[in-house]
């Protein structure tokens, strides 16, 4: 199993652990990008990294992600909890039409700012 991960890392061009890495998977109608999804986010909360994670989903809910990660022996309420994994579900996401968005809140501003407040705890934390 161990050499199955090592081809798909390899596959992917794993870069060892860097500070502040955006990773963004795209994926087209006839192929899936999950496979991936679920393997970066399954090695970055792993008990032999460091990482933290903020995942911004698009499609999917929280309880989705969940099911698929404990099938592959990774807790994410568990990592939710221990403030290493932060779902942002994009899909509940309130914001503000027309003229209302003008002001200095709003859903993607409040979205920046609890990236931004995530990083920098996370930031002062680290080794």
């Amino acid at each position: 199993m161990e050499r199955s991960l090592n081809l798909l890392d390899e596959a992917l061009v794993h870069i060892p652990s860097s500070k502040g890495r955006i990773i963004r998977i795209e994926d087209q109608v006839e192929t899936s990008g999950a496979f991936v999804l679920h393997h970066l986010i399954k090695r970055s909360l792993s008990i032999e990294s460091s990482e933290n994670v903020i995942f911004v989903a698009l499609s999917k809910p929280f309880s989705h992600y969940d099911r698929i990660l404990r099938k592959l022996g990774c807790n994410l309420v568990a990592q939710r909890e221990n403030g290493k994994f932060i779902f942002i579900d994009m899909l509940k996401l309130e914001c503000p039409d027309g003229d209302e968005g003008n002001g200095a809140g709003g859903g993607l501003v409040d979205l920046y700012r609890k990236i931004q407040k995530f990083v920098e705890v996370n930031a002062s934390t680290s080794p």
